[in-house]
């Protein structure tokens, strides 16, 4: 097996790696089912300690349920760029998108944007911008 072309590279970019989401909701069921635990241990229940277990509760739901809209990054297909923004999702067509180009000039891009047609500026989530080269190759086309 010899080296990876660039054609051969994968064309999916995230903002945070695909298991950070399910630790999280696992750190959520584990709040939520200690602060179970603590309300069966508190009883008698004081109200200082059940106001605070059913904060701690409060947070292991919210983990939980936000996990589940952590998945933001982008794809590159061979006719789009499918742009994944937690449940909204975008395709950006090459007729759609006028210029590809770094948030900033030089050195200190540390992000690539889409101009579109309608004059709208859209950040390609997790590309970075040594890609700005590969996304502008498939701009143009085959």
């Amino acid at each position: 097996m010899g080296p990876r072309r660039p054609q051969d590279q994968p064309a999916v970019w995230l903002m945070q790696p695909t298991w950070l989401p399910a630790m999280r909701a696992a750190i959520g069921v584990t709040v939520v089912l200690s602060a179970l635990v603590g309300l069966a241990v508190a009883w008698p229940w004081r109200t200082p300690a059940l106001l605070l277990l059913v904060v701690w509760l409060a947070y292991g739901t919210f983990l939980v349920w936000a996990s589940r809209h952590e998945h933001s990054g982008t794809r590159l297909e061979p006719d789009a760029i499918v742009l994944t923004e937690g449940r909204r999702v975008r395709r950006l067509t090459r007729s759609d998108i006028l210029d590809l180009r770094p948030d900033q000039p030089g050195e200190r891009a540390w992000r690539v944007q889409a101009l579109l047609t309608d004059g709208q500026l859209v950040t390609l989530l997790g590309v970075p911008p040594q890609e700005l080269a590969r996304l502008r190759a498939w701009h143009v086309g085959p």
